[in-house]
């Protein structure tokens, strides 16, 4: 468990930047407070890594306005507004705070390639960020059993999907179309509804990372 602050001879932000752009070979699963506010290597290092068709990238950060942001697989990153946790939504669901200051989300841990031999995750207090690698007092661990690395990829998708619904009512409104489940193929030669998840790249990866 190392521990900061360090100095610029143990600094570790550097190596774990390398390590998420060249070390990342399968998927990148990301929950980071502060991240969209904290401009650096980390997050140069996950914009190239989401920027890659050949992965497969979930993740959300907070936002400097307040709310969330939700970078989708697509590489899109989606704003979740504090109004929209409680609006429509039913109770117990609907009791998420819209008000007051502070962080809606403060995890800090990056999965890396949870799906292969060499999983791993990073977690701690740390922010990922200059100041806790060089100035904070903060602790970062780094593990590589597969049944823990699973377990924050679970907590990744929870967080993810979580959030992802209220992009999903949003989108469907501005596109003035109802939000409801698509049905199977009626006739022949009917498209199926399911044709993307085989031709679309980001779809095809979550179809093959998930089956």
């Amino acid at each position: 468990m190392p521990f900061s602050p360090h100095s610029a001879s143990n600094a570790l932000l550097a190596t774990i930047s390398d390590e998420l752009q060249n070390g990342t070979t399968s998927c990148l699963f990301y929950s980071l407070a502060f991240l969209f506010q904290t401009p650096g290597v980390i997050l140069d290092a996950i914009k190239a890594v989401t920027a890659d068709n050949d992965l497969f990238v979930y993740g959300i950060s907070d936002k400097k306005v307040g709310g969330l942001e939700l970078q989708k697989p697509d590489g899109n990153l989606a704003p979740v507004r504090p109004a929209a946790l409680s609006k429509n939504v039913p109770p117990p669901f609907s009791e998420e705070p819209v008000g007051g200051g502070g962080n809606r989300m403060h995890h800090k841990f990056v999965v890396i390639d949870f799906d292969k031999p060499t999983a791993r995750v990073y977690l701690g207090s740390y922010n990922f960020s200059k100041p806790a690698d060089r100035s904070n007092g903060e602790n970062l661990l780094l593990v590589r059993d597969r049944r823990i690395v699973t377990s924050y990829v679970v907590e990744a998708l929870r967080i993810f999907d979580h959030y992802h619904f209220r992009v999903a009512q949003a989108e469907a409104k501005q596109a003035k179309r109802k939000l409801v489940l698509k049905r199977p193929p009626q006739g022949a030669g009917e498209t199926p509804w399911f044709e993307e998840d085989y031709v679309v790249t980001h779809k095809v990866r979550d179809r093959e990372l998930f089956a």
